[in-house]
């Protein structure tokens, strides 16, 4: 058990870290294939400094050649990874192929979330591939068919009817398509869960920027972030909160 979980919480660290690359190789139009490089002084980055957490720690949070900080970024979507492995396979055992699924459809999310937080953006060339393959690996799973649609619907609509009311000032075409991917990940009835924790979350990190003058009003602030940390605690989690409310 703690041998599979260890393997689990590597994997994770291992792919937090290419999540990390891949989302600065996908906004700065870089080949996906390439050595990995200081953004500062643009020097490769020598193997053995590629080790998630490690790497991080051992070199003080700075690159070995020009001492340029690097982003804590790295470090906690790394950690942050790992531990989501570990609680999917907590929550399944490793022979259980919801585990497999889950894990695909929580990178897909950890990648939104890192690239919307970032850099306020959400990639067509993600989500829309993501949601097709959502809809087929749901119902390949036993997703009822029309659990899934209003699932895609509300997901969509919700976040549709705010982008024509406010005509673009509340939410993107983005949450539009981000909402269908979670409504196709999740169906009905979890994705009104998500769609409420995503709020609840959002709600609590706008009061605390407000409070502690990191932010004002009418800064922006990335919904995608908070619907896809909503759409993980609903996979890890979603079903048994249904239960204690009797849902």
């Amino acid at each position: 058990m703690l041998y599979s979980a260890f393997i689990f919480f590597l994997t994770g660290l291992i792919l937090g870290s290419f999540l990390n690359s891949l989302a600065y190789g996908l906004y700065y139009k870089l080949p996906l294939w390439r050595r990995s490089f200081c953004p500062k002084c643009k020097k490769i980055i020598k193997i053995k400094d590629l080790m998630p957490l490690l790497s991080f720690i051992f070199l003080g949070g700075k690159c070995r050649f020009c001492k340029g900080k690097i982003s804590w970024q790295y470090f906690v979507v790394e950690l942050a990874t790992g531990l989501v492995f570990i609680l999917f396979f907590v929550k399944y055992g490793a022979l259980n192929l919801f585990l497999w699924r889950d894990l695909f459809f929580a990178l897909i999310l950890i990648f939104l979330f890192v690239f919307d937080l970032k850099y306020y953006l959400i990639l067509d060339k993600i989500v829309l591939p993501a949601l097709i393959l959502a809809i087929i690996i749901s119902l390949a799973s036993g997703l009822g068919f029309l659990n899934l649609i209003i699932g895609i619907l509300i997901g969509a609509l919700f976040f549709g009817l705010q982008h024509i009311i406010s005509k673009g000032s509340w939410v993107g075409e983005g949450d539009i398509k981000l909402g269908a991917l979670i409504g196709a990940m999740l169906g009905w009835p979890l994705v009104i869960l998500a769609l409420a924790l995503a709020y609840i979350i959002g709600g609590a990190v706008a009061v605390f920027l407000l409070v502690s003058a990191r932010k004002k009003f009418g800064d922006i602030l990335p919904m995608g972030t908070f619907l896809t940390a909503a759409a993980i605690i609903v996979l890890l989690w979603g079903e048994d909160i249904l239960r204690i409310f009797g849902m």
